[in-house]
């Protein structure tokens, strides 16, 4: 049986040579992930053709340039699977790092921005005043 991780996975551009775009919905929005999957396909001695993985956590895509002496598009595609399967399955070791992301360093589209907070704060202080005008 498949893994449904494989199922999900699938190539969205393949036009220029020696580089495939993949969709891999497991990372949209999930930069822990992203990495983690980037490093593991990276570091896997059976990709050693692939030298270049660029996640992008907004589209949940992923681009890989590989060297053609070394795999095929499917050969690419199966070795992107297997490295989604094994984050999937846990088998990938998430670091200190990973556990503990700085605030100052987060990604575009996480939930609480700087840019939220600030724009939170103001807009209680506007209504403490507004409320206290209002009372006089």
């Amino acid at each position: 049986m498949k893994d449904a991780a494989q199922d999900m996975i699938t190539v969205i551009h393949n036009k220029v040579p020696n580089r495939i775009r993949i969709r891999v919905p497991s990372i949209k929005h999930k930069q822990t992930y992203a990495n983690l999957l980037k490093h593991d396909l990276l570091s896997d001695e059976k990709a050693k053709g692939i030298y270049h993985a660029e996640p992008n956590i907004v589209t949940g895509t992923l681009l890989v340039k590989y060297h053609p002496a070394y795999h095929s598009e499917e050969e690419v595609v199966q070795l992107v699977m297997r490295a989604v399967s094994k984050l999937r399955k846990g088998k990938i070791e998430i670091t200190e790092k990973h556990k503990n992301p700085k605030l100052g360093k987060m990604a575009p589209g996480a939930f609480f921005t700087r840019e939220l907070l600030v724009n939170i704060a103001g807009n209680v202080i506007a209504g403490v005043l507004v409320a206290v005008m209002a009372t006089r």
